[in-house]
């Protein structure tokens, strides 16, 4: 009777952390992305640029810097601390986009770069409060579900907000991070409240410590080569992946849907289901090895469906749709694999002293280092593209680079498993 009642409370508690991760980080993606729904055109700004290009580059160059720093602030984050610091980031995020409402259109992108400076830590901060457990992937489903589909709700509500309630552009972003605010809020202190994992949890996946410069470098020495490969393979998928939710307004006016804010949501529906199902089934993979060597097979096909789909748009043998919605499957499925089953493994599978907060940061400031720095050189080169014919030929080509560089990560890990010792529990 006593097993039962543990049982029902740690369901419980698990229903709560599943509903708060995935609501604080969609609050989260309000103050963040809410801004990407306007064009700005009428914009007055420095250097020429195209006004929204230089908005999102301000941005991501501040959210990058967050990554970078991030390295070392949420790897060695203390329990203690977590609460001050989601809550204090997010707030400064949206009191940066009321600058951004007030400032002249020329400094407006100081304000963006200012929302982005924190934000980048909102993600490892959240994490935290997860990680280390025998459900989280299923957990980490739920939090990477807001990447799919509250990227484009936010979006939608931006849009929403000008079409039907009068609210100019520059206001929308500030208004609609508010709407967000209080239910972000809400969902931060239910996570604190929960438990950490339990003694099985530990068992289970290792146990999560703050992991210092020297353990840092340590795990670099021993494990360089097939981490920076993985690495390599997150850095091309956040590119795509920001090409796409940064420009995907743009690529529909392309396709004559200009102005459908149901659009931009909808057709990320299919894809956050089929790719959250199979992220959250994941947690039923006991065996570590198995689990991590799925999810690099896993990102091999999803670079072959974004080969495969994309050819098939650019001959005129699949709509723009179907296209969106499968490249967008191959684009997402690894990407959110790495964030809920491949670092968490792999921490569990070698069994270093650690955290995923260093495994997932030093990979995503590269990732938003490599976005950042394919932007700047669409502008600086000054080359003229269709934003239809830009994502063919970066779907093709990011494809064709993961599949080459997953052959050198399965055979590099297969080779350090076969010598390292590793703790032969049931998991692994």
């Amino acid at each position: 009777m006593k097993g039962a009642i543990v049982t029902k409370s740690k369901n419980t508690e698990t229903w709560f952390l599943l509903i708060s991760v995935f609501l604080c980080y969609t609050g989260m993606y309000a103050v963040r992305k809410s801004f990407l729904a306007g064009q700005y055109s009428d914009m007055t700004v420095f250097f020429g640029m195209d006004p929204k290009i230089l908005l999102v580059i301000s941005q991501v160059f501040g959210y990058m810097i967050s990554k970078f720093v991030g390295i070392k602030i949420v790897s060695e984050m203390s329990k203690s601390s977590r609460l001050y610091w989601l809550i204090g980031a997010t707030t400064f995020g949206l009191a940066m986009l009321g600058l951004f409402a007030i400032l002249p259109g020329e400094w407006k992108f100081i304000a963006l770069f200012l929302n982005g400076l924190p934000l980048g830590m909102i993600f490892g901060i959240v994490f935290s409060y997860i990680e280390g457990r025998k459900n989280t992937e299923l957990l980490a489903a739920a939090l990477s579900a807001t990447f799919i589909f509250s990227t484009g709700f936010v979006k939608s509500v931006g849009l929403l907000l000008m079409e039907n309630f009068g609210v100019n552009e520059y206001d929308m972003p500030f208004l609609t991070g508010l709407l967000f605010f209080p239910l972000f809020l809400l969902c931060s202190f239910i996570m604190n409240k929960c438990k950490g994992p339990s003694v099985g949890d530990i068992e289970a996946r290792s146990e999560r410590k703050p992991m210092y410069k020297k353990d840092r470098m340590a795990f670099l020495k021993a494990n360089g080569l097939g981490y920076l490969g993985l690495v390599l393979i997150y850095v091309i998928l956040t590119i795509v992946r920001d090409f796409r939710d940064n420009f995907v307004v743009e690529f529909w006016e392309e396709q004559g849907a200009s102005g459908a804010p149901k659009l931009i949501t909808l057709t990320e529906i299919p894809v956050a289901l089929i790719v959250l199902i199979i992220a959250a089934c994941s947690v039923l993979i006991k065996n570590n090895k198995k689990a991590f060597n799925l999810g690099i097979y896993m990102t091999v096909t999803g670079a072959l469906a974004m080969v495969g789909t994309t050819i098939l748009f650019k001959e005129g043998q699949v709509s723009a749709i179907v296209w969106m919605i499968v490249s967008g499957i191959g684009v997402y499925l690894p990407y959110i694999l790495f964030h809920c089953l491949i670092f968490e493994r792999l921490v569990a599978l070698l069994s270093f002293k650690g955290n995923v907060g260093f495994l997932f940061y030093f990979a995503d400031s590269l990732g938003y280092f490599g976005s950042v720095a394919v932007l700047l050189l669409k502008e600086i080169v000054g080359f003229e593209q269709r934003w239809t014919d830009f994502f063919i030929n970066l779907n093709i080509q990011a494809a064709l680079v993961i599949l080459l560089v997953a052959l050198v990560v399965i055979w590099f890990f297969k080779k350090q498993l076969e010598k390292k010792p590793i703790l032969h529990n049931a998991t692994v």
